[in-house]
Order: structure tokens, then C-alpha cells, then sequence
């Protein structure tokens, strides 16, 4: 059974372990900015890092909380606050909703600082508002959150939960865009592109910029990150279920 009180109280734990530290702070609220602004300069004008930067504005805080998301339910199972937690009249709905209200939280807050460092200080011409960006970035941090719990829910180990970070979305990151346009990619690399979940990222950020509402590209690639999430966050209260039974 549901419980707003319960679900309030994990909201506000897992965001206090989120944010234990200064460090934690900088990697997800300012880091994303920062590297965007760093790449841009790897670009000779605006114009030729349109493409990848508006990428980056889904790609980076997707991928910081991803790495945030892959360890907490280890964290959480390895001190034994996951077996309290569940010991007590929280049900696995409240500890999933709590999750995703810790994520919606942090996405929104990085959306905020993200999107005015992308636009300003990397001259990204974006054709979307930036009123339509921030709900989509901050989309695109649920998302990665969500795969990180998903994944940390079935590893033993944090060093099983890293392991996936290079064997499994590192390729993606490869093959969608960010280092080269997949239209010059061979043929079978684009073919699989179209399947991988990153691609509802990187998809998602170039309707915004080619469009001002983003399209029937937008809404497509948003259900499908939609989608996804909630099939991991049902896949991590179905795992969380089995192995703390």
C-alpha cells in the first residue's frame, strides 16, 4: 500500500545521501555544465558543435545520474538500510516512488543549471524554448537514474555495478551520435542505433534543436524513455523483493 508519509521520508534520505558531500554536489549539479563548456572549445565555431552540444544536454546529466543510481541499492544493501527499510511498514511501492522523487528532484535542480550554462556559455542554438528543455533534460536524468537503480538492483558488488558503465553504455554513448554523426556511421551500427536506449536521449535533444516543439521525434523518444523507466524501476522493486525476502 501506498503511503505519501513513508515515500516523503525516502525521498528525503536517499536526496541526503545524494548530496553527503560538497563532492557529490559539484559531480552532479555543475560537472555536466562544465564539460559541455570544455567540449565546445574543442570545436572551431558554434555552429559545428551545435550537434554534439545539444546532445550533451541530455547525454551528461543522463550519464551522472546513471553513475549515482548503479550503487545506491548496493550501498543501501551492503549497510543493511534496505532490510530495515523494508522491515518497516514501507512497502517496495514507497521505496520505488521514493527513488524516483529523489530523481525527479536532482534532474530538475541540474536541468536549471545546465541548460543557462549550455545556451550562454557554449552558444548552443537550440530551436526549442528553453521552458521546453528543461522538463526534457530533466526527463533524461530520470532515465539514467532509473538504469542505474535497475542495475544496481541486480549487481552484488560496486564493482560489478562499474563494470557496467564501459560494457554496456559507453558503447551506446559511441554509436549514438555524440562522437560522430550516425549518418556517417556504417550501416549495420545505424540499424542497431535505432534500438539501443541511449538513442531516446540523444534523439530526444536533436528534435529540440531542429524543432521548436520538438516534434513527433520528441514525443516518441520521450515514451520511450518514459517506458523504459518505468520497466526498470518495476524490474528494482521485483529484484529488491526477491533478494531481501
Amino acid at each position: 500500500m501506498f503511503s505519501p508519509r513513508i515515500t516523503a521520508a525516502i525521498t528525503h534520505r536517499v536526496l541526503r545521501e545524494i548530496f553527503r558531500d560538497a563532492r557529490s554536489l559539484l559531480f552532479l549539479l555543475v560537472a555536466p555544465g562544465v564539460l559541455i563548456i570544455f567540449v565546445r572549445y574543442l570545436f572551431d565555431t558554434p555552429e559545428q558543435f551545435a550537434p554534439t552540444g545539444a546532445m550533451m544536454l541530455g547525454t551528461f546529466p543522463m550519464l551522472t545520474l546513471y553513475l549515482v543510481g548503479s550503487t545506491m541499492v548496493i550501498r543501501e544493501r551492503l549497510r543493511g538500510t534496505l532490510e530495515t527499510v523494508l522491515a518497516s511498514p514501507a512497502s517496495r511501492l514507497d521505496l520505488v516512488a521514493g527513488y524516483l522523487c529523489a530523481a525527479v528532484t536532482v534532474s530538475v535542480v541540474q536541468a536549471v543549471i545546465t541548460v543557462p550554462l549550455g545556451l550562454r556559455l557554449s552558444d548552443i542554438e537550440m530551436a526549442a524554448s528553453p521552458w521546453l528543455l528543461f522538463p526534457v533534460i530533466a526527463l533524461c536524468g530520470v532515465f539514467g537514474m532509473s538504469l542505474g537503480l535497475a542495475f544496481s538492483a541486480v549487481c552484488r558488488t560496486e564493482e560489478q555495478a562499474a563494470q557496467m558503465l564501459p560494457g554496456l553504455m559507453v558503447p551506446q554513448l559511441m554509436i549514438c551520435g555524440v562522437p560522430w554523426p550516425v549518418a556517417e556511421m556504417a550501416d549495420w551500427l545505424q540499424s542497431v542505433e535505432r534500438y539501443v536506449p541511449l538513442s531516446t536521449v540523444t534523439r530526444s535533444m536533436t528534435a529540440t534543436r531542429e524543432h521548436a516543439d520538438g516534434g513527433t521525434a520528441l514525443i516518441g523518444n520521450g515514451i520511450g524513455m518514459v517506458a523504459i523507466s518505468v520497466v526498470a524501476l518495476v524490474c528494482v522493486a521485483m529484484v529488491v523483493r526477491r533478494r531481501t525476502a
